[in-house]
C-alpha cells in the first residue's frame, strides 16, 4: 500500500519601500477549497498593487474550485485571473495604462501536483536533497494577460520540498542562507525556511512573497 503523503505548508511575505512608506506588493494566499497555495505578483504602478494582486488571486481560486479538475482546471483559473485583469483595466480612469499579473501556484491532487508558472517568477523542487528549478523557459512572455504560463504536473515523492514566489524571494543571499540552512539541517521546519529565505528581502525593503511546502509519507 502507497504512504499517505501529507504536505506541510509555511507561507510569508516582505512589504516593499515606495518613497516613505512600507505596503503590500505580492499578494500569498492559501487557498480555502482546496489544497493549493499561489503567490501573485502585480505589474502595475504601486498604488495599484493591491487592486491587481487580490483582484487575480481572488479570481484565480475562485475559479479553481477545489482543484480536483487537473490541468485544464488549473487553465481556467488562469483565464479567469487573466479576466480580472480586463475588468480591471476597463474602469481605470487611465485606460491606457497597461496591467498584468505575474503568478505561481501548486495544487495538490492525490500523489501529484499541479504547477503553474510564469516567467518572472520561480518555483524549485528539492528531491533527496537535489534542487531542480521546474517550468524555467526564459522564452514566455511575461504576466497572465499575454499568456505567458506553463503547466505541468509532477509526481509526489515522501521528502519533496517545493519553494516558490516571486523572482524578488530568490537572490543570492536568500538563496544562500536557505542552502546554509538545509545543509545544516535538512528536514528544518518549512516556517523556518520561508523566513530564512525573506529575511534579506525585509531588511533591504523588498518586496517578494513565497511558499514552502514539503512532502511527508
Amino acid at each position: 500500500m502507497a504512504p499517505v503523503i501529507v504536505l506541510e505548508a509555511a507561507t510569508g511575505a516582505s512589504l516593499a519601500n515606495v518613497r516613505t512608506a512600507q505596503i503590500n506588493r505580492d499578494v500569498v494566499r492559501a487557498c480555502q477549497n482546496a489544497k493549493a497555495w499561489c503567490v501573485v505578483t502585480p505589474l502595475a504602478p504601486p498604488r495599484l498593487w493591491s487592486m491587481v494582486a487580490e483582484g487575480v488571486a481572488t479570481a484565480f481560486e475562485a475559479s479553481l474550485g477545489d482543484g480536483r479538475s487537473g490541468t485544464p482546471g488549473v487553465q481556467r483559473a488562469l483565464g479567469a485571473g487573466a479576466q480580472c485583469l480586463t475588468r480591471i483595466q476597463s474602469v481605470l480612469v487611465e485606460p491606457s495604462l497597461t496591467l498584468d499579473a505575474q503568478l505561481t501556484a501548486l495544487i495538490a491532487a492525490g500523489e501529484a501536483v499541479h504547477l503553474t508558472v510564469s516567467s518572472g517568477m520561480r518555483i524549485y523542487r528539492a528531491r533527496k536533497g537535489e534542487p531542480k528549478r521546474l517550468l524555467a523557459n526564459t522564452q514566455r512572455a511575461p504576466g497572465l494577460s499575454r499568456g505567458g504560463m506553463s503547466v505541468a504536473t509532477e509526481r509526489l515523492a515522501p521528502g519533496d520540498l517545493f519553494v516558490f514566489g516571486s523572482r524578488d524571494a530568490f537572490g543570492m543571499r536568500s538563496i544562500g542562507a536557505v542552502a546554509v540552512l538545509l545543509a545544516q539541517r535538512p528536514d528544518a521546519p518549512v516556517q523556518e525556511i520561508c523566513e530564512t529565505a525573506l529575511t534579506s528581502c525585509r531588511s533591504n525593503g523588498i518586496g517578494a512573497g513565497l511558499v514552502v511546502i514539503r512532502a511527508r509519507g
